[in-house]
């Protein structure tokens, strides 16, 4: 569990900090035109080849039992840190669009790709990743 502080109101959080990194990249996307990332935003895919975002149908053009099984545990998996972190981005009062599982698993994709083995993978650790993406 770490503290973070969010609009002057103290959150503990009991998110992995790739979690916590995907509610700070929905947060400063909410922010819109206001946000000094916003271009940079611009220029993301829209859509990520993730086994996450497989539906019913990619998963079983899989065919094989075991990538079937992949796929669908990493569906659950998603919809259980999307509905973990679910709280922390009502009370940021985030717009409904990005509430979404589905904006859950775009920001995911995204975190993954900027962030690929740059965050630790334990809660243990202080929540450096808010300092840059959240207004103090």
């Amino acid at each position: 569990m770490k503290l973070c502080l969010l609009h002057s109101k103290p959150i503990l959080l009991t998110l992995l900090p790739r979690q916590v990194f995907t509610v700070c990249l929905l947060y400063e996307i909410d922010k819109g035109k206001a946000s000094p990332l916003h271009p940079y935003f611009l220029h993301l895919p829209r859509s990520y080849s993730i086994l996450a975002a497989f539906g019913e149908l990619e998963t079983q053009a899989l065919q094989v039992d075991y990538a079937i099984w992949a796929a669908q545990k990493a569906v659950t998996k998603a919809k259980y840190e999307w509905e973990q972190a679910f709280t922390l981005m009502k009370e940021l009062k985030l717009k409904p669009p990005l509430l979404t599982f589905r904006a859950w698993i775009w920001a995911t994709g995204t975190v993954q790709i900027i962030a690929r083995d740059k965050i630790p993978q334990t809660s243990g650790n202080r929540c450096y990743l808010c300092k840059h993406f959240l207004v103090r």
